[in-house]
């Protein structure tokens, strides 16, 4: 990774979890009151042609199709290549996974994330309901009031190293809307086919990027591969790599226990209006 010119901020996104063991009666202390709104996850998205980073040129070198860290503000290149399948982007291990319907204010009326809302909730119901009134499907944006809400899948994940060997970078959180749906739902579909059903945690990815075009818009989506030459062949060894399956399910069970949360106000509405 490269990084862009501005100021790291300390989080659970920005930590080496590649920290010295051997702290015995010490180990946690000062911790003991954390909660949840205490630790905060990285975004990594992918740079849009109407990304802010890109557009506007708030960080250095920041091109249309990288993957950008919004806490640490660390660029990666990581548009696909055929010809080096085993370089560019990164590797992780997906730890957790979280589905919403998020409610944001649009862009041409200032932007900003308002809230989560459950898909089996009230508000969902009654926007999907809105808008198969007027449009006859529940398909693209629903509607809360003037406000967007968008479906959404976030996957929590652990960094590792380009040969996905070690933890290297920290945690972070991919969000998956509108046309990102799909490869994130081949990629889940994928690690839940596996024979005897490993966790979640179990399983290692590359992340990278692809262009492509929808309605005569281009933009940038996400291409996950197993790291190795299949999905099983990827998979965390746990009599060998028992450490990076702990780190996975520690990691896992931080996100659940709502002790690690994304930092939503980092997170772009819609990846900057990527068409749907």
């Amino acid at each position: 990774m490269t990084k862009a010119k501005g100021t790291a901020v300390t989080s659970v996104g920005s930590t080496d979890v590649m920290t010295p063991t051997g702290y015995g009666d010490a180990a946690g202390i000062g911790f003991e009151d954390l909660k949840g709104d205490d630790l905060s996850v990285s975004f990594l998205a992918i740079l849009q042609p109407l990304s802010p980073q890109v557009l506007d040129g708030t960080v250095d070198g920041a091109k249309c199709g990288m993957l950008f860290n919004t806490v640490t503000r660390e660029l990666t290149e990581a548009i696909q290549d055929p010809a080096n399948p085993e370089k560019a982007g990164v590797v992780v291990i997906p730890c957790y996974r979280e589905k919403a319907y998020v409610e944001w204010v649009p862009r041409k009326t200032g932007g900003g994330f308002v809230g989560m809302h459950d898909p089996e909730g009230p508000e969902v119901a009654a926007a999907k309901a809105v808008k198969m009134a007027s449009d006859g499907n529940v398909f693209g944006k629903l509607k809360i009031g003037d406000n967007d809400l968008i479906e959404t899948v976030y996957v929590y994940c652990l960094l590792l190293d380009n040969e996905g060997a070690a933890p290297s970078g920290g945690f972070v959180v991919l969000a998956f809307t509108s046309t990102k749906l799909k490869p994130c739902k081949d990629w889940l579909t994928a690690m839940r086919s596996l024979k005897n059903l490993p966790p979640l945690f179990a399983n290692r990815a590359r992340i990278r990027t692809v262009k492509q075009t929808k309605n005569n818009e281009t933009f940038y989506n996400f291409v996950i591969d197993p790291l190795k030459t299949t999905w099983s062949d990827s998979l965390i060894n746990p009599d060998t790599e028992a450490d990076l399956l702990e780190k996975g399910r520690e990691f896992h069970n931080l996100v659940k226990s709502g002790m690690a949360k994304a930092a939503f106000d980092q997170q772009n509405a819609g990846d900057d209006e990527i068409p749907f």
